[in-house]
């Protein structure tokens, strides 16, 4: 469900730690209610928020993340939007919900979305084996006569997996060197430069078994790349971002202006913020994408509406459908989720990383459906205290898109 970083301590030594404790007040509160669709709404009840500026505050003292932004949402309206909180704790510049923080594997929903629309277009059969297109076979050793297809990448079933050289090639302030085809040279074909027995499953043949996979999804955005003959974050600001009127979301960091970027934290042991720096890796679809919870808001709505928002259509309704449905030996749809929130089913995707904790969800049902985004390292390295503050979050923000 999540992008776990196991390199903590060499991002942390190439970092500076400033001296900002986790048990400060986290910030001023700046929720707002009943806007316009897609955009930050206009201060509604004076005393409700107030209510949620209270609520959230306090759980983010408890979960210890420095800043936080919320969009809640029915259908194509946004009905509460919030900040709270720092981006910065050394600057002490405040979360807006124009705030771009890094996603972690919510951008895996946003790379599935540019593949299908490939599939829609015809380029490929989800049942196609991804040979043909790459240049050379991809197979799992122990089964060597097992295609692997779009529908395994896309569904966690397609036994590549997480090796442990996968996170060796983090970089700080820069866009990883190595590109997606130099990666996966390496990484899928024997002899390669980061070939390892561990990027497979040994026990389970492609197709049969669910087991979640940053690596195994990251190919996908080089899939999209081959498809569509330019780069991945090219080709979504073309058919996702500029359609949906996402002008400030990349899954590079080169062009993105730094002030605008929550700065990802995690706490020591004295409780102190420390900063991760604004890292990257070669595996940049599974995770990377930065954006705000303004922008992202709009994503999610037009998944909520079946592939259509402000007069966007991102994905035909089939699609969408296709997209929520769970697939063959998986837990989930095409990197979609379906998880319990508050006591709501929900479909939906979270992220982790070094200094990221990220939600978007909605309730099928009613349409009704959240963006969280926080700089605040607790899934990978949060007790249970702060694990359970941080979804008491997640609920409580769904619960105000369901009013």
């Amino acid at each position: 469900m999540y992008k776990l970083l196991v390199v903590v301590s060499l991002l942390l030594a190439a970092c500076k730690a400033p001296n900002a404790g986790a048990g400060a007040d986290a910030g001023a509160g700046t929720g707002t209610g009943g806007g316009s669709a897609g955009d930050a709404g206009s201060v509604g009840d004076g005393g409700a928020t107030a209510d949620v500026d209270q609520f959230v505050l306090a759980h983010m003292q408890t979960a210890r993340i420095p800043g936080l932004a919320a969009v809640a949402v029915k259908n194509d309206q946004t009905v509460f939007s919030g900040a709270w909180g720092e981006g910065d704790v050394t600057a002490h510049r405040p979360v807006t919900t124009d705030t771009l923080f890094m996603l972690a594997s919510v951008s895996k929903t946003v790379t599935a979305t540019a593949l299908m629309q490939l599939w829609e277009l015809g380029k490929f059969k989800l049942d196609d084996p991804i040979d043909t297109l790459l240049g050379y076979q991809v197979r799992n050793p122990k089964f060597p006569d097992t295609a692997i297809t779009y529908r395994m990448i896309l569904s966690h079933t397609s036994s590549i997996e997480d090796g442990i050289h996968s996170f060796d090639y983090y970089v700080t302030d820069m866009d990883s060197p190595i590109s997606l085809a130099a990666l996966y040279d390496g990484y899928l074909k024997p002899g390669g430069a980061y070939y390892d027995a561990s990027n497979w499953n040994a026990t389970n043949a492609p197709g049969t078994h669910y087991s979640y996979s940053n690596l195994g999804l990251s190919l996908g955005g080089l899939l999209v790349e081959k498809i569509a003959g330019m780069s991945l974050q090219d080709y979504c600001q073309q058919h996702i971002f500029a359609p949906l009127g996402m002008n400030e979301s990349s899954y590079l960091l080169t062009g993105l202006d730094h002030t605008h970027i929550a700065m990802p934290y995690s706490v020591d042991t004295s409780g102190n913020y420390t900063p991760a720096g604004y890292y990257c890796y070669p595996d940049y679809p599974d995770g990377q994408l930065r954006t705000s919870a303004s922008q992202l808001s709009r994503f999610l709505m037009s998944f909520i509406q079946f592939g259509q928002y402000g007069g966007a259509q991102i994905l035909a309704k089939a699609t969408v459908e296709e997209m929520r449905k769970q697939q063959p030996s998986s837990q989930e749809g095409l990197q979609w989720e379906f998880d319990t929130i508050g006591g709501t089913q929900v479909i939906g995707h979270g992220g982790s990383d070094l200094g990221v904790s990220t939600m978007i969800a909605f309730d099928p049902a009613t349409g009704a459906g959240f963006v969280v985004l926080t700089n605040g390292n607790v899934y990978s390295n949060g007790d249970a205290a702060q694990i359970q503050a941080l979804d008491e979050i997640y609920a409580e923000i769904l619960q105000l898109a369901e009013k």
